[in-house]
């Protein structure tokens, strides 16, 4: 039975619950996120979610707590949005319990459509670290295009690492894919 995934707004009521995710997969995440060093406790992960519920206020970018069978497994939101040039960056994370099924997939594609839709985006972004496959294969299933490689561009605890960029458009051909896949998925949003 495929899993049941809703995409919840990130508020305060996730604060320990999120806190304890991270700290459960610290060495799994700090392979390819650089940010673990600072979040140390759950007063970090509340600075965390109201610094993004303050860029969403203020800009419209979103950033959703991500449950798998009622269980919370990770986030994925809009880095920021360029309002102005009407263009957004998407990062995700999923603990390794739950990696491989197809849920970060469902996440994301949700999140394009949302960027095209609500948000009236033209151009949503996301970077991968060149070495992180699991995370490069999301944009490659959803179709957005490999644009270029950003060498050293991302200090990673001891050494650069570049990144993947890839890319759609709001009138991309490819954009029937994610329609078709948000199909299949159907994901609820609250």
């Amino acid at each position: 039975m495929p899993p049941s995934i809703a995409l919840e707004a990130l508020n305060p009521d996730h604060t320990l619950e999120l806190y304890r995710l991270t700290e459960a997969n610290r060495e799994h995440l700090r392979e390819w996120l650089p940010w673990l060093d600072s979040i140390r406790s759950s007063q970090d992960t509340r600075a965390f979610i109201d610094a993004t519920m303050a860029e969403s206020a203020a800009h419209g970018a979103p950033h959703f707590a991500i449950r798998c069978d009622g269980r919370l497994c990770g986030v994925a939101g809009f880095h920021a949005l360029d309002t102005q040039n009407r263009t957004g960056s998407l990062g995700y994370w999923l603990d390794r319990q739950h990696s491989g099924r197809g849920i970060i997939t469902a996440a994301v594609a949700e999140l394009v459509q949302l960027g095209f839709g609500e948000c009236r985006l033209n151009r949503i972004e996301i970077r991968c670290a060149v070495g992180n496959t699991r995370s490069r294969a999301i944009p490659e299933r959803l179709g957005l295009t490999l644009e270029g490689v950003l060498r050293q561009c991302e200090w990673l605890y001891s050494h650069y690492v570049d990144h993947a960029v890839y890319a759609m458009l709001a009138d991309d051909p490819q954009r029937h894919l994610i329609d078709s896949f948000r199909r299949t998925t159907c994901l609820p949003r609250s």
